[in-house]
Parts: C-alpha cells; structure tokens; sequence
C-alpha cells in the first residue's frame, strides 16, 4: 500500500480546514443532497463529502457508509487532493498503490473510486466529492464532469458557511459595541449630571475646594464624551468615504516627538514611562501627510500601549527607515491580545479584551479608524503579539521624494 504524499501547501490546507469549523459537526441536508445526487448520477452505492485532517479522513456527508472517519494513510481521497482533476481507480485490486489497502480487503471493500477534489483558492484542497463501489467498472467522461461540478457546489456550500460565520461574529460585535457605546455614554453623563446638581445646591459655590473637584470631575468627562463623539463620526465618515486628509510634508521625528510629548501626561496616568529608541541622522525624513491624523494614529498607539500593559513599564517608541519607506513602531511588555481575537484586531465592533480597561477607557474604535488613516497615506499597518511578552503596532508610510520640505 502507497500512502499519499503531503500537499506542498499542507499547512496553508489545515489553516484554512480549521478556519471553516466543519470537522465533527452534525450532518446537513445540502450536503447530504449532493451526496445523493453523485452517488444517482455515477451509479454507486456509496458518496462521501470527505475532508482529508493531519491524521484522518473525515466525512461530512456519507450516503451508504456506517462510518465517520478512517485514517488518513489508509485514504483514496488523500491520493485526490493532489490533483485538479478527478481522480479515477477503476480496479483497486489491479493497481499496486492500493490492492492491499485495508480499505479495499476488508469493508466496505473498495474496488471502484471517484474523488473530485474540493478546491479552494490558490491551489489549496480541502478533500473531495467521491463515489465508491465494490465492483470494478469503468467512468464515463460527463459522470466525471458531473462529478467535478457537484464538488464546486460543496465548495460554495463551504464559502456560504464561511460567510455565516463571519455574519454570526459580525452581530455577536455589533452588539458587544452597543453595548460597550451605551456603558460608555451613560457613564459620563451621569458624572456631568451629578457634579452639576452638587453645584446648583445651595451654599456650594462658597466652597471652593469641592467647587474645584466638580469642575473637574465635569471636565475630563465632557472630554471623555467628545473624543467617544469623534470616534463615531469618523467612523461615520469613513463608510460614507468623506474621511478626507489635509496632505503636507511632514518631519516624521518632530511629528514622533510631538506625538510622545502630547501624550506624555496619559502615559504617566497609568503609570509608565516612555522610551525613544530611534536614532536617525541628522537628515531630516518627510513623508507627504495629514499631521493631525497621524498624530490621531501615534496617540491610540501610545494609549493603548500605556492602557493595557503592566504597571511601571517602558513604552517604546521606534522608527526604522529604508530606502523607500520609514516604519513607526509601539511596543508594550502586557498581556498581549488573545490569539483567538488576533485576526479580528481591525474589523469594525470588534474588542481585542472581554472587559473594558479601567485605567482610562475609550470608545474601542480607534484601530478600525487608524487603519483607514493608514491606507488613505498608501501605508501599511499592522500588529505582533506574543501574550504576556510584548505587543508592537506599527505602520510603514511612503518616504517623501523631496530633500526639504516644500513651502
């Protein structure tokens, strides 16, 4: 018996296998449907929608079998995935990758087999449509073509999943952002509303100590309401694409230091410190920019670097230049995000933590935002994070061609 060789793409196959979340899930008429259909048109008494995992094959669907899954040495569909085409035995006894094959001298007998793989984008196969019986016979080409087209509506049958899925978690977001909106607005309105009924009681204004507080108290909550307000009318603005940009040619070290000093008191609210760790010549470095929203940028960066790492660390600041492109780095020593929130990072009503910050918290929109910022300036962002060691964010922009800055 011939065991079937790895794809060459075999981790890239189990990646995008894992992200449909089929493997061990209940049967489902619309794949039972095309079973049935394969199995009429070629004649066979058993179909299968197999998918080929690390160690086994596992069926979806599989009219005329008893059994859910086999190994994946022993697999027919293992041999198919490697191939565009459908993979045809006539007579398992006859062919020497699989005359002794298990699957073929004990039950359910194999002598005859169909697999049309299941194809995905870029080359990568999942498993197969196949048809099995325990006679020898031949196929004719428009059962093959049949064949091949029944497997293309089990890969779309897998794309409307993917598309559900992605729905499911779209809702489970929108309504943790309502939520987190509504605690969000309700939390400083209630300050605002109950430092201002202290003020209008009678005899207040002669203390002036407890005057000062409320003020205060008012304050930091009316701002806390307008940049939650900001947030919502960029996002606003950014489906309606009337986010504009204000281009110039902007310094990228003074725009760094006036970012690190506009946002030095945030940091030292919770408790860190900020650290330099660029070293640039004395060359100054222009990009073509929106200063105030890279600065928009630099400044979720830096606060929710200083909101979600340890207490007492160093935030670092870093900035890397190459010939065409300069790379701003900010990195904390946290917990880092959750893996499993890692690839919702930027999407739209997505939070990377369960529970808000209580250091400073914010409206839980600023990633989506800076990311549309980013890619207006043609640019690249992006995050690594490893928990409970470090968390870089970082975004690359265009070097200015231009040796000053033009007036």
């Amino acid at each position: 018996m011939d065991s079937a060789p790895l794809p060459e793409n075999e981790i890239e196959r189990l990646q995008r296998l894992t992200e449909f979340n089929i493997l061990d899930t209940l049967e489902e008429q619309a794949y039972d449907d095309l079973t049935f259909l394969a199995a009429q048109i070629c004649g066979t008494p058993i179909a299968l929608i197999s998918f080929i995992d690390s160690y086994r094959q596992w069926f979806k669907s599989y009219r005329g079998l008893q059994v859910r899954e086999t190994p994946r040495e022993y697999a027919f569909c293992a041999h198919a995935i490697l191939g565009d085409d459908v993979f045809v035995v006539n007579d398992a006894d006859k062919d020497p990758r699989f005359h002794d094959n298990p699957l073929v001298v004990d039950d359910p007998h194999v002598k005859f087999y169909a697999g049309a793989p299941l194809i995905l984008e870029n080359n990568i196969r999942l498993g197969t449509l196949c048809v099995i019986d325990s006679k020898a016979r031949d196929m004719s080409e428009s059962q093959q073509a049949a064949l091949a087209a029944l497997a293309r509506q089990v890969v779309s049958q897998l794309a409307l999943r993917l598309k559900v899925k992605e729905f499911q978690q779209l809702d489970r977001a929108k309504n943790e952002f309502i939520s987190v909106v509504s605690h969000e607005l309700r939390t400083p309105l209630t300050s605002i509303k109950g430092a201002l009924g202290l003020l209008s009681q009678p005899g207040i204004v002669t203390q002036i100590d407890k005057v000062e507080n409320l003020f205060d108290v008012a304050n930091r909550n009316t701002e806390r309401l307008l940049y939650l307000v900001n947030d919502m009318l960029d996002i606003a603005k950014m489906e309606a694409g009337k986010l504009e940009l204000q281009l110039e040619y902007v310094d990228i070290i003074m725009l760094l230091n006036q970012a690190i000093e506009l946002n030095r008191i945030y940091v030292e609210k919770c408790g860190c410190e900020l650290e330099v760790t660029y070293s640039l010549d004395d060359k100054a470095i222009y990009i073509n920019a929106d200063e105030q929203r890279l600065l928009q940028v630099m400044s979720n960066f830096i606060s929710n670097a200083a909101k979600f790492t340890n207490g007492r660390d160093i935030i670092q600041i870093g900035c890397l230049v190459d010939a065409t492109h300069v790379r701003v780095n900010v990195t904390d020593h946290g917990e880092g995000i959750p893996l499993d929130k890692q690839h919702r990072l930027f999407q739209k009503f997505s939070q990377s933590h369960d529970k808000g910050n209580q250091k400073l918290p914010g409206s839980g929109l600023g990633l989506v935002i800076c990311k549309h910022i980013i890619e207006l300036h043609y640019g690249k962002i992006g995050f690594e994070s490893i928990p409970n060691k470090y968390t870089k964010f970082y975004f690359s922009l265009p070097i200015a061609d231009i040796e000053q800055p033009i007036v």
